[in-house]
Parts: structure tokens; sequence; C-alpha cells
């Protein structure tokens, strides 16, 4: 599908859904961190090639890389070829320090709000629809992940977040979905759920809220199309003139 077609298609996908997906029939939108509100996947790109070269390893193919941004901490394994999975464990927690060192340098100077982000939540909030994020992010990086909110002064009108270590599943799994609705005393089909990847289209679809898909992040078209979102758009800023 061309980049004109896909323009196309998101345009339409927001007019055939403006009717349902209205301000006076939601209570909240929830969304996805990466990818879906701050331009992080590239530098995770950046960083994983440097940790890969550092500690001695070959390079990856994307979607390996793709997949350990989907899984976090625990997808580290998949970047160890299977001729040296006799030294696993001590490669993957070298990636572990390695990582930890780089994205310190790297991940500050290189990541912005995504856009669109700063005037949808300023939007949202004064319409009284209120905010989550759900991200599979640990709790010892997401000060540093929502510094660019910070910074564009919208942190104050997010009213909830959450990570990897309040549920007991991570997405595709509805339950990290399912638990920020109940902290933000709203029920799951008057909610929508924002994100940039196949994880969060499952979560969202099986936790019962309607589904938006961004093109902003790690997956493409295709890959958000097959688990048929209500809407696929370019950015969450295509969102706007919903609200």
């Amino acid at each position: 599908m061309t980049e004109s077609s896909k323009q196309e298609t998101a345009e339409k996908g927001i007019r055939n859904h403006s009717l349902e997906l209205k301000a006076e029939n939601l209570d909240a939108l929830m969304f996805d961190l990466d990818g879906t509100l701050i331009d992080s996947i590239p530098t995770y790109f950046r960083i994983t090639a440097a940790m890969l070269e550092e500690v001695g390893l070959p390079p990856v193919p994307r979607e390996t890389v793709a997949s350990l941004i989907k899984d976090g901490l625990s997808g580290f394994h998949r970047l160890i070829p299977e001729e040296m999975w006799d030294r696993k464990e001590e490669l993957i927690k070298a990636c572990f320090r390695a990582g930890k060192q780089i994205s310190a340098r790297l991940y500050p100077d290189s990541v912005a709000l995504l856009p669109g982000v700063q005037e949808l939540f300023t939007r949202l909030s004064s319409v009284g629809i209120r905010i989550g994020i759900v991200t599979s992010s640990h709790e010892q990086y997401i000060e540093r992940k929502l510094s660019p909110l910070k910074t564009a002064g919208i942190d104050g009108l997010i009213d909830a977040v959450i990570l990897i270590e309040n549920t007991t599943e991570k997405k595709p799994s509805p339950e990290p979905v399912i638990v920020c609705a109940r902290r933000l005393g709203v029920t799951e089909d008057r909610s929508v759920f924002v994100g940039d990847a196949d994880i969060d289209i499952l979560a969202g679809k099986r936790a019962g809220t309607f589904t938006v898909g961004v093109l902003t992040g790690v997956d493409d078209y295709e890959t958000l199309a097959m688990n048929t979102p209500d809407m696929i758009v370019p950015g969450v800023q295509d969102l706007l003139p919903l609200f």
C-alpha cells in the first residue's frame, strides 16, 4: 500500500467512526508510550546496535529489534545467536549492563514528543476525557520516558500510568488495559486504546475498548491492519478532529 493510500484510508477511518468516537460517547483515552506519544523507536534501534557492538555480538534483523522493543527486557535472549547459547546468561547480563549505560548516554537528548500529543492531551482534558498510559516500561525508566511530556507541560494531565510492574501479565494480555481503566474509573466500552504495535491492538480488543493504531512506531500499516483496529491513523494528531 502506498503512503497516499494509507493516508486516504486513515482519513476515511476518521470519517467512518466519528459518530461513535465522539467526546460524549467516551470517558477515557489510554495510550501506549513508546512510538505512540514519544519518538523513541529510532533511538532504541541505535541503542541496540551500539550495545551489540560493545558486547561483541553480531547485528540482528530489524524484526528482532522490533520484537525486543515490544517485549521489553524479557526479550534480550533473542539477541544471542544459537551458536553462543552456551554463554547465553553471561551475554544477556552483559547486554543489560551495556544497554543501561548506552541508553543513559543516547536517550535523554534524542527522544521528543510526537506531533500532536500536546494539543490532543490539552483538548481531551478540556472536554473532561480522562487520560491513561499503558506501557511495558519498567518503573526505573519511567521518569526518563515521561520527561518529554513534562517538558511540554502536559504530564499533569495524565490520570493514570500502568507499568509492567503493576500487572501480572503484559500486552497483548488485556490485563494492563483493564487495570488502567479501573484506575481511571471508567468502563472499557467507553474507552479507546491507542498504540503503534500489534500487541496494543490485541490488548485493547481483548479488553473491550475501541482501538486505534498509529503509524509512528514499530509496526507498519499492514501489521496493524491484520488485527483489525477500529481505526488506523498516521499519528495521534489525526485524532484531534474527533474532539
